[in-house]
């Protein structure tokens, strides 16, 4: 990494979520995290890591999904999971995972009278929701009677949190969950952790664990990786993003001229490809990647970046 390289890792990453949040050394991070949502009766004093591989899931999936699977004292399971694009029925996913794990406790033969632990789901979302719940940085789902408005049954709980909505700034932070937030959202541009979060002894000793300088090298070789991944993912999102709104505008320039309809499209769509595969040029992403997320031609692309 060159001279511009941060003073923290990433949390958003694979390498730094995992590095800071999935280590037996270093659980307070994660049972302080746990304890600020309150999603229990009673404070957690320990976790204990569950290796567990989701069937199913695409390289893709794994490399913008990443989690961590918890028991607790009490044998509950908590699955973390952050979520760094956003994935069609991905709130569906959510209800699918943690059912997969309610349906795993079933004991074979007779001896088995269904009862459960329960399993709770936190998602930390980077991305918008487009939906009608995008007012709120925090939803809590559960199973509930829709009679007298009770929860039904505890043993499937999720917390969703949107992370981009987190707009405070660290002075403005009054909880612990709000301070978690805030660092998801800005650690990687700090170059210190903020010193009214530095009263709590975990986010001192945050400070310390997440500097890049205190990875070995091979730590550092692998948050390299994870890093390029996130930033090429994050790029062809906002490439999406770009190419959508290049769309709507050139259906709204043919709009009313049904003979012009289709040139106004393509011109407009052209246009918009061009300026993304220019933005992504800047971002010094490499000719293949953008082929791949804008369909030109790697001669177009090369006479772009000659205008750079």
């Amino acid at each position: 990494m060159d001279n511009q390289t941060p003073k923290y890792i990433n949390p958003l990453t694979d390498f730094g979520f995992k590095y800071i949040f999935g280590r037996h050394a270093d659980k307070e991070f994660i049972i302080s995290f746990l304890n600020a949502l309150q999603t229990g009766p009673k404070p957690i004093t320990g976790v204990t890591f569950i290796d567990k591989e989701k069937k199913g899931e695409s390289k893709d999936d794994r490399a913008l999904i990443y989690d961590l699977h918890c028991e607790l004292e009490d044998h509950s399971k908590i699955i973390v999971e952050m979520q760094n694009r956003y994935q069609t029925h991905f709130d569906d996913r959510a209800i699918y995972y943690l059912s997969a794990d309610i349906y795993a406790q079933g004991e074979k033969g007779e001896g088995w009278g269904y009862e459960l632990t329960p399993v709770y789901g936190v998602f930390l979302m980077n991305f918008e929701w487009k939906n009608v719940r995008e007012q709120h940085i925090r939803e809590d789902v559960c199973l509930y009677n829709m009679q007298t408005k009770e929860v039904f049954s505890d043993k499937m709980r999720m917390t969703f949190l949107k992370i981009p909505m987190m707009e405070k700034d660290a002075e403005e932070c009054e909880t612990i969950l709000e301070k978690w937030l805030y660092i998801f959202k800005n650690m990687e541009k700090m170059e210190a952790i903020p010193q009214t979060f530095t009263k709590d002894p975990v986010f001192r000793r945050l400070g310390e664990k997440a500097k890049y300088a205190a990875l070995t090298d091979k730590e550092k070789k692998a948050y390299r990786e994870s890093l390029k991944v996130y930033r090429d993912n994050y790029a062809i999102a906002e490439t999406e993003r770009t190419l959508g709104r290049a769309e709507g505008r050139a259906e709204g320039r043919a709009e009313g001229r049904a003979e012009g309809r289709a040139e106004g499209r393509a011109e407009g769509r052209a246009e918009g490809i061009e300026n993304v595969a220019l933005n992504l040029i800047r971002m010094n992403l490499d000719d293949n990647m953008i082929m791949s997320a804008t369909g030109l031609p790697a001669e177009r692309i090369q006479s772009l970046r000659s205008q750079q």
